[in-house]
């Protein structure tokens, strides 16, 4: 080999190191002001641990829902528009749950009149979100009349059968999860139900629903929040006839402080944790899922839910209902006539890009992680198990200063990474960067902030940045320049490096 070439290549090859991309993706702002030139001690950086060979849980299917009342309606499910942006937000990987007061009252959503199921809607309406292969999970809320009829167990029963029996049988949709009933429980409806009387009513509902279609899940309460003593209750007093758990939350009115809003959704995080621990000890060997099918920053229209407060508290339950223990969120809600939804009309607000990248990106396996202050930085470190291979991890401010970042990465270094940004300045906003950029001086969060890091490389490595393949190279190099026995060589490089 000529030596110049040789000591060309050589020089390429330890010269090479992966530099910080500049500038931003076209049309959007540059992040560049999230990096600083002079290193801040260590001390006041909030330390982020992953160690990626600690896988804790597999990510469950149907993690990232939503809520959708539009699709009771025709119209909406047959509106190419809306059917698009659905689809954009849950990658058909998720639950898209029917839930509304209206599906039994005076309203467009509306699949019932004093009891009698209206066929042809429920059809048109359910038709093109199956063909389009979205999982659905129905609700039914309560009774024929409406909000105050589900004390009567045998005529609820019967009703929800009616519905299975149009929904699965008459029009084959198979539609698998079924949801009893809404917000009915004592303490926060009067009479409300007791946990005997609740019993009763989804035993009752849920072995007449069977009879029609024994294929079917059943599940509730639809707790108005995570109640940690009247769910175990119930459990011990209906189980093995549940399939599933079902509980709410909500972080006040809309007028309550921001961190009061996280506060409120950090407990409820932790409260899913404790229900999971007891659900465990009365069901034993035997798993009994545990959803949550409503959560919003408000529980009516305020518009925070639009902004990166919203995205902050939307990710803190996206990411805090899988670490809790529990198996599904479904966020309320996105028809484009809410005032709460990240839908408006045709317009798709830029936290509803959150959902989209959580589901495409965030599933697989958890990986264990570690905060030094979890009170201002959540971390949410996901091993894809989809064909590119994606890592990728989560970084939330939930706190109103810029918080300084140390990453300490085991047994997986990023080369590349797409960095979708959430903060006061971004409604959203993709840029690309690399592992060298983030760990360079200094690197913060901008308060309020989700940061969502996805990595582009299949073939990253344990070692970082590409060092693994220049190792290759040089070693390739060395063996043709001395050029004894060169496929003896390069065998025992590779066994030593393997």
């Amino acid at each position: 080999m000529n030596k110049r070439l040789y000591l060309l290549l050589l020089l390429l090859a330890i010269s090479f190191q992966p530099q910080p991309l500049q500038g931003a993706l076209p049309n959007t702002p540059s992040v560049q002001k999230h990096f600083s030139s002079q290193s801040k001690l260590a001390d006041e950086a909030i330390k982020v641990s992953v160690d990626w060979s600690n896988v804790v849980r597999k990510i469950p299917q149907y993690a990232y829902s939503v809520n959708s009342a539009a699709n009771f309606i025709p119209s909406y499910s047959n509106n190419a528009t809306f059917m698009r942006n659905l689809k954009m937000m849950t990658q058909t990987k998720s639950f898209v749950r029917l839930h509304g007061w209206g599906m039994l009252g005076d309203s467009p959503e509306a699949w019932q009149d004093s009891g009698v199921w209206d066929s042809q809607k429920i059809n048109q309406a359910l038709r093109p979100l199956v063909d389009a292969g979205h999982e659905v999970i129905i609700n039914i809320p309560s009774g024929p009349k409406g909000e105050n009829d589900y004390q009567d167990s045998i005529r609820f029963a019967k009703f929800c059968a009616d519905l299975v029996k149009i929904v699965n049988i008459d029009h084959q949709l198979g539609i698998k999860y079924w949801e009893i009933p809404n917000e009915r429980e004592a303490g926060f409806v009067e009479p409300g139900l007791s946990v005997s009387e609740m019993a009763t009513l989804l035993k009752t509902a849920s072995n007449a629903m069977k009879a029609v279609d024994p294929s079917i899940k059943v599940g509730g309460p639809a707790t108005s929040w995570v109640n940690i003593d009247y769910i175990p209750e119930l459990v011990k007093a209906l189980y093995p006839n549940i399939d599933f758990i079902s509980v709410h939350t909500y972080s006040g009115d809309g007028t309550n402080s921001i961190p009061n809003a996280y506060d409120i959704a950090q407990n409820a995080i932790s409260d899913l944790a404790t229900l999971r621990e007891r659900v465990n000890v009365i069901t034993g060997n035997d798993y009994l899922p545990i959803f949550l099918t409503e959560y919003n920053i408000s529980y009516q229209g305020s518009p925070r839910i639009q902004t990166h407060h919203g995205a902050v508290y939307d990710a803190m339950m996206l990411t805090g209902t899988i670490k809790s223990g529990a198996d599904a969120s479904m966020y309320w809600n996105i028809a484009p006539y809410s005032d709460m939804s990240v839908l408006n009309g045709d317009i798709v607000e830029g936290n509803a890009h959150l959902f989209e990248v959580f589901n495409q990106s965030f599933h697989g396996e958890l990986i264990k992680s570690q905060s030094s202050d979890s009170s201002k930085i959540i971390v949410y470190p996901v091993k894809n198990d989809v064909d590119t291979g994606e890592h990728a991890f989560a970084l939330i401010n939930r706190s109103a200063d810029s918080q300084v970042i140390n990453l300490d990465f085991e047994h997986w270094l990023p080369s590349d990474l797409s960095w979708y940004l959430w903060d006061k300045d971004n409604a959203f906003n993709r840029q690309e960067t690399n592992w060298a950029a983030l760990k360079q001086g200094s690197f913060s969060l901008s308060p309020y902030s989700v940061n969502l890091f996805v990595s582009q490389n299949k073939n990253d490595s344990s070692s970082g940045g590409g060092a693994f393949p220049v190792y290759l190279f040089l070693l390739f190099l060395v063996t043709l320049y001395f050029r004894k026995s060169v496929l003896t060589k390069i065998k025992s490089s590779l066994k030593l490096v393997l």
